[in-house]
């Protein structure tokens, strides 16, 4: 049986850690196959977004948990690639959403997002 890769985004993390039902059952399933994943800009999201230092330390500890997929220059400069085309169409998407989506791809992962930006960039696959 192969392995589903899933590249959980920020948005999705935010409801899990507000103990949304919806998510935590899925989230929670998920990792106890191993399945759930995590990369340096939502990392980088999530702990900016805490508010005291115990949380920081927590948030720190359960991300240490998880597997990481690398982000390496290529994907830096694919994701550059996928938003110069997008702005060059008339979509503006956050540079952290394009490199997430890069990462997934180049890792065969699915994204699992509630952000409806990720739509537009192209090659993503979604997981539900």
């Amino acid at each position: 049986m192969t392995r589903n890769r899933i590249l959980v985004d920020t948005s999705v993390w935010i409801e899990y850690l507000g103990n949304n039902p919806d998510i935590t059952g899925i989230i929670d399933t998920e990792m106890s196959s191993n399945n759930i994943f995590i990369t340096g800009p939502i990392i980088t999201e999530l702990l900016q977004g805490v508010r005291t230092e115990r949380e920081l330390k927590q948030l720190s500890d359960h991300i240490d948990a998880l597997s990481y997929l690398e982000c390496g220059i290529n994907d830096w400069k694919k994701a550059g690639q996928i938003s110069f085309k997008l702005r060059k169409s008339g979509y503006s998407v956050p540079v952290s959403d394009i490199i997430i989506a890069v990462v997934a791809a180049n890792n065969d992962a699915c994204v699992y997002t509630l952000d409806r930006l990720f739509k537009q960039i192209p090659e993503v696959r979604f997981y539900i």
